[in-house]
């Protein structure tokens, strides 16, 4: 027979599990605030880049109506639709863009007033 006592070695059993499960909702629980944390900053910054987005369309926007009212008068010229989101763009690339767009529009606008002040001259 076995020198063990039964009722012992499953109080034994028992506690090394208590101590496991124990551990286990310790590591669970930091995880859990850790990624309590992260989700807090993963929603400010889905919040900020929608903010953003948000601001970069208006300003493409404007951008199309200014150019719309500069070209108003050209004949046969036929500007209706704004130009479509490329859904495929990179956002790290979202200042570049703006600023290719900014310098086109300006050139478009530019081009337009000299022409308008060649026909009026």
């Amino acid at each position: 027979m076995s020198d063990v006592d039964p009722a012992r070695a499953y109080k034994d059993v028992i506690a090394e599990l208590t101590v496991a499960a124990d551990a286990l909702r310790d590591r669970d629980r930091a995880r859990a605030a850790e990624l309590a944390r992260k989700l807090v900053d993963l929603d400010e910054a889905m919040v900020r880049a929608a903010d953003r987005a948000d601001r970069s369309r208006q300003a493409v926007d404007m951008q199309w109506e200014n150019i719309l009212e500069t070209l108003a008068n050209e004949d046969g010229l036929l500007l209706k639709l704004p130009p479509r989101p490329d859904p495929d763009a990179d956002p790290d690339e979202l200042d570049a863009k703006s600023m290719a767009s900014d310098r086109a529009a300006a050139a478009v606008i530019e081009a337009a007033e000299r022409r308008s002040w060649f026909r009026m001259g």
